[in-house]
C-alpha cells in the first residue's frame, strides 16, 4: 500500500496582502510557498498542525482559520487553511529548515494575492487558487473575525419580569419591585454571574417584541403579553465588540416561572432592583437601572395601553430619564479589560505596548519584519505588571485589542497600550517618522489609535 503524507498550508493574510516565503535554493532558480508543513504524529488535528508550523516558521499567531482547500498530489494530502496574522516574531521561529544554512533561504515577502499566479508558486495549483479567490477568501475571513466591512451590530433582547412594589405601567414609584435574574452556566460568557432572564438575541424575521416573547417561553415556560420596549442602550464590552440592548416590560405573565434551560442557567433568583448581587454582568446591571429609573419616571395616570414609544418618550419629557444610552463607550481601564477577558472565556491574554517618542514608533527590529513588545500575562499577573515587564514606560492607555489562537491552540486576546516614554527603552528602536515600518497589519491598526492623531498620513506598511 503506498502510504500518502499529509500536511497543512496557511494562505496567510496580513491587511490586504498575503504572506509568502521566497525559497532561494542553490542550484534552482528561486521560487514560492506559503508557510506549512508535514502534519506529526503529536498534532492533534490539521489545525494544529497548521498553528504549529506557523509558530515554527515565523513566530507567528493568527486568528480564527478557514479549511478553504485541499490539494491532491502524487504520495501527498495537504489542506489549506486561510487565517489572518496577528503577531509576527522571526526571532521565535525555530524550525529546522531554519537551522539548516544549507537548506537555502526563507525570505518572507508580503503580495497581493491576485498577483501570486504570476509567481513561480509550488505548487502552482495552489498560487491559482489564491488568485482566482482574491476577494472571496477576504470576504470569508471578514464574515469569521469580525473585520471591518459593513457593520451588522448583535441585537440582544432583555425582558424585565418584575414582581412586587408597583405595578410597572401604574407611574407610581418601583420602591420595594424585584426583578428575576438567572446566573449562568455551561455558555463560555460570564458564566458563574447573574443576567436578565429572559434574554436572547433577535432573529431574522422577528421583531423585538417577538424575540421577548419566544425567550420567555422557552427559558421560564411562561406566556407574556404587551411588551414594550422601556429602554435602548448601545453597549460594547471592554476590549471587546459592540451590540445593541433592547429592555423591555411586559403587560402581563401567564404560569410560574420556572428554569427551562437548567444546561444553561444554574439558578433563578429574585432580587431588589436598587440592590442587585455583586456578580452580575455589568451590561445587565447597567440596562436594569435604566429601566428602573424610566419606570419610577412615568407620570401617574399615564395609560397602561399607550405605545411604547409614547410612553418612553413622555417619561423623558417629565423627568429627563433617557429612553437610550452609552455602555462601555470611555476608554476602559486595565481591569476592566481583563476581566471582560475573563468572562468571555479566554485562555490567556497577551499585552502589547505601542510606544511613541518623539512622532516615531519604538519597535523590535529584524533583518526582515518590525514588531511592537509584547509579552503573554503571567498565571496571577496584573496586567500593569506585565507591561512593566515590557519596559518601564509609567502611565498608559488603551490603544485596542484583538483575538487569536495561539500555537499551543489556547484561545487568547491581546491587548494593546500607548505610552509616551522619555527614551527609548533598551531593544527597542524607532520607526522614520510617520512610518510603520514592516509592521504587521493588526499591528499597524494600534499604532493608529494609539497616535490619536499626531502621526498624520501613515502608509499602510
Amino acid at each position: 500500500m503506498t502510504s500518502v503524507r499529509h500536511s497543512v498550508r496557511a494562505i496567510l493574510f496580513d491587511g490586504d496582502d498575503v504572506v509568502l516565503f521566497r525559497r532561494v535554493r542553490a542550484g534552482r532558480e528561486p521560487y514560492w510557498i506559503t508557510p506549512g508543513g508535514g502534519v506529526e504524529p503529536t498534532d492533534t488535528s490539521p489545525e494544529a498542525a497548521l498553528r504549529r508550523e506557523l509558530d515554527e516558521e515565523l513566530g507567528a499567531a493568527a486568528g480564527p482559520a478557514l479549511q478553504v482547500f485541499t490539494l491532491v498530489e502524487p504520495g501527498r494530502l495537504s489542506t489549506v487553511f486561510a487565517c489572518r496574522l496577528v503577531s509576527l516574531d522571526l526571532s521565535r521561529r525555530s524550525g529546522p529548515e531554519f537551522l539548516e544554512p544549507d537548506i537555502g533561504l526563507h525570505e518572507v515577502r508580503r503580495v497581493r494575492p491576485e498577483e501570486v499566479r504570476a509567481l513561480n508558486m509550488v505548487p502552482p495549483e495552489l498560487g491559482e487558487f489564491i488568485s482566482a479567490n482574491a476577494a472571496t477568501l477576504p470576504a470569508l475571513l471578514d464574515a469569521a473575525t469580525y473585520a471591518p466591512g459593513r457593520y451588522r451590530p448583535v441585537v440582544d433582547v432583555h425582558l424585565l419580569l418584575i414582581d412586587g412594589g408597583a405595578p410597572v405601567h401604574s407611574g407610581v414609584s418601583t420602591g420595594g419591585a424585584r426583578v428575576l435574574l438567572g446566573r449562568r452556566q455551561g455558555t463560555g460568557y460570564a458564566d458563574g454571574e447573574w443576567q436578565i432572564m429572559p434574554s436572547g438575541h433577535l432573529e431574522e424575521g422577528e421583531s423585538v417584541v417577538d424575540t421577548a416573547v419566544r425567550e420567555a417561553r422557552e427559558e421560564l415556560g411562561i406566556e407574556v403579553d404587551g411588551c414594550e420596549v422601556v429602554h435602548v442602550m448601545h453597549h460594547r464590552n471592554a476590549g471587546g465588540t459592540a451590540r445593541i440592548g433592547m429592555f423591555l416590560v411586559p403587560r402581563s405573565i401567564t404560569g410560574v416561572p420556572v428554569n427551562a434551560e437548567p444546561h444553561k442557567c444554574a439558578e433563578l433568583a429574585w432580587f431588589p432592583l436598587d440592590r442587585l448581587p455583586e456578580r452580575t454582568v455589568p451590561y445587565a446591571r447597567a440596562g436594569v437601572e435604566a429601566v428602573r429609573r424610566a419606570l419610577a419616571s412615568r407620570p401617574p395616570g399615564l395609560p397602561a395601553a399607550v405605545g411604547a414609544a409614547a410612553v418612553v418618550g413622555a417619561a423623558a419629557v417629565v423627568s429627563g430619564s433617557p429612553v437610550f444610552s452609552l455602555h462601555g463607550w470611555d476608554v476602559p481601564g486595565s481591569a476592566d479589560l481583563a476581566s471582560e477577558a475573563v468572562r468571555a472565556g479566554f485562555e490567556e491574554v497577551t499585552v502589547c505596548l505601542v510606544a511613541l517618542l518623539d512622532g516615531a514608533v519604538l519597535v523590535h527590529s529584524d533583518d526582515e519584519t518590525d514588531r511592537l513588545p509584547a509579552t503573554v500575562v503571567r498565571p496571577g499577573e496584573g496586567v500593569q505588571a506585565a507591561l512593566a515587564r515590557l519596559a518601564p514606560v509609567g502611565e498608559v492607555a488603551f490603544a485596542g485589542a484583538d483575538d487569536y489562537v495561539s500555537p499551543r491552540g489556547r484561545t487568547g486576546r491581546r491587548l494593546a497600550f500607548s505610552a509616551r516614554p522619555a527614551e527609548a527603552p533598551e531593544g527597542l528602536v524607532p520607526l522614520p517618522a510617520g512610518s510603520l515600518g514592516r509592521l504587521p497589519y493588526a499591528e499597524g491598526v494600534f499604532v493608529r489609535h494609539a497616535s490619536s492623531g499626531l502621526l498624520h498620513g501613515l502608509s499602510s506598511r
